[in-house]
Parts: C-alpha cells; sequence; structure tokens
C-alpha cells in the first residue's frame, strides 16, 4: 500500500521457461489507468493505460531454463494522483514487458494499492474522531463530503472538502452548504449561491507531531476555528 506522492520501491525476479531465450529489452514501468466515455448510443467507456515511468533494466539479456534474474526497481507517484480502484484493475500498476524478437513478448502486470496522502487522512481522522463529522460518498461532488454532527445540522447541511498537496504545504478549500432559513436562503440555494468557501493552508508541522503522527488537537482547532466564523458570518 502507498500513499499518493509515495516513492514505489520493488524488487522483480524473472526466472527462464522450458528453452533459453535472449530479450532485446526487459522494461519495468509505472503504469497509471482509467476509464473514459466513448459516447455512442448506448454510451460505452475504454480502458486508457499510459506509463508514467519505464525504466530499461536489460538489454541483450539471455536467460536460461531455470535461471532466475532479479531487478530493482523506484519510481515517485505524482503528488495528487488518482487513487487505486476498488476493482483492482484500474488505478495503478507495476508492469514488466520482455522484448523477445520473434515470440509473443511476455507481460506481467501487478496491480498496486494507492490511497490519499497522510496529511488528508490526518485531516479527515479529525474531523470524523473529534469534531464528529461522519464521511459521506457523493457523486455531486469531487471533493469529500462530511455530514455534521447532530448539534449543527440546524446551520449546516453537509461540508466538502478539496485537497491539493502543493509540496509540503496541504491546501484544503472547505466549501460550506448552509441550511435555508429565510425566503433569500431558499432563493440562493435554487441560483446554488448558499454556499461559503474557505481556504487553509496546513503546513506539515501542524499536521503532525515531532513522531510523525497525526496532530489531532492542531488540526482540530484550526478547522474548529474555520467553521464558528463561518456560522457566525451567516447567522
Amino acid at each position: 500500500m502507498f500513499h499518493q506522492g509515495e516513492e514505489v520501491k520493488c524488487s522483480f525476479n524473472i526466472t527462464g521457461g522450458q528453452y533459453e531465450q535472449t530479450a532485446d529489452e526487459i522494461i519495468i514501468s509505472l503504469e497509471e489507468s482509467w476509464t473514459e466515455s466513448t459516447g455512442g448510443d448506448p454510451p460505452s467507456s475504454r480502458t486508457v493505460r499510459v506509463d508514467r515511468v519505464a525504466r530499461v533494466v536489460g538489454k541483450n539479456t539471455t536467460i536460461k531454463p531455470g535461471e532466475t534474474k532479479s531487478y530493482e526497481f523506484s519510481a515517485e507517484l505524482p503528488q495528487n494522483c488518482i487513487l487505486s480502484d476498488a476493482s483492482d484493475s484500474l488505478g495503478w500498476c507495476l508492469v514488466v514487458k520482455i522484448d523477445i524478437p520473434h515470440a509473443k513478448d511476455p507481460k506481467e502486470r501487478i496491480s498496486i494499492e494507492v490511497i490519499d496522502h497522510r496529511e488528508f487522512l490526518a485531516i479527515e481522522d479529525a474531523l470524523q474522531s473529534v469534531l464528529k463529522f461522519e464521511k459521506k460518498k457523493s457523486a455531486l461532488t469531487k471533493g469529500k463530503r462530511f455530514i455534521p454532527p447532530a448539534v449543527l445540522r440546524s446551520e449546516l447541511d453537509c461540508l466538502d472538502i478539496h485537497f491539493n498537496q502543493n509540496g509540503s504545504t496541504t491546501e484544503c478549500e472547505l466549501v460550506f452548504d448552509l441550511q435555508e432559513k429565510t425566503l433569500l436562503d431558499y432563493f440562493k440555494m435554487i441560483v446554488r449561491q448558499d454556499k461559503v468557501k474557505r481556504e487553509i493552508k496546513f503546513k506539515r508541522d501542524q499536521l503532525f507531531d515531532k513522531n510523525f503522527s497525526p496532530d489531532t488537537q492542531e488540526i482540530t482547532k484550526i478547522i474548529a476555528e474555520e467553521i464558528k466564523q463561518v456560522l457566525m458570518g451567516a447567522g
């Protein structure tokens, strides 16, 4: 399991088969894959696979029957890359390709699990464990949606958070969906003007203590102050 932005390090063993073979190249790559719509009626989709990092680890390599050759590979995942798909077939894979002349080239694809940045998870943990927000899946936002605790539901429908990692700075856009209390609020909701946006930029030392454990108290204090300011302004 790897977090966004982390280094993927691994080793591979390639074992010869029944016959001696010579590979022009042995290539190991870090592959990103996703689905995209191709339109049509009925609509259809296709899988796109792109090598984000590819390295030739062997040239003109002879592999004898039963012989094992070992290779090392490392590459960094992009900071705000897509996450692995629950189906285990999309997201990120390590791919080994062997180019053998006049033969079907062997290819092995190994799925790797990529999850959110540690920074993002630390903020989510503070929201849920201390502030008692409930994380909820939603197709209405590209961010993460959180339902407020009962004590805030008369003021706030939900809170969406959009994360972005920029070097050592974690950027959070907080989108507050406020409750409608007046006729004006109702019409604001209709034209989608009932939302308040705030931005927080966390430094790493605000998110983690000296042992690199999430600093839940500091994170909670910063987010709670933003919630307070937004709800006081709405009142």
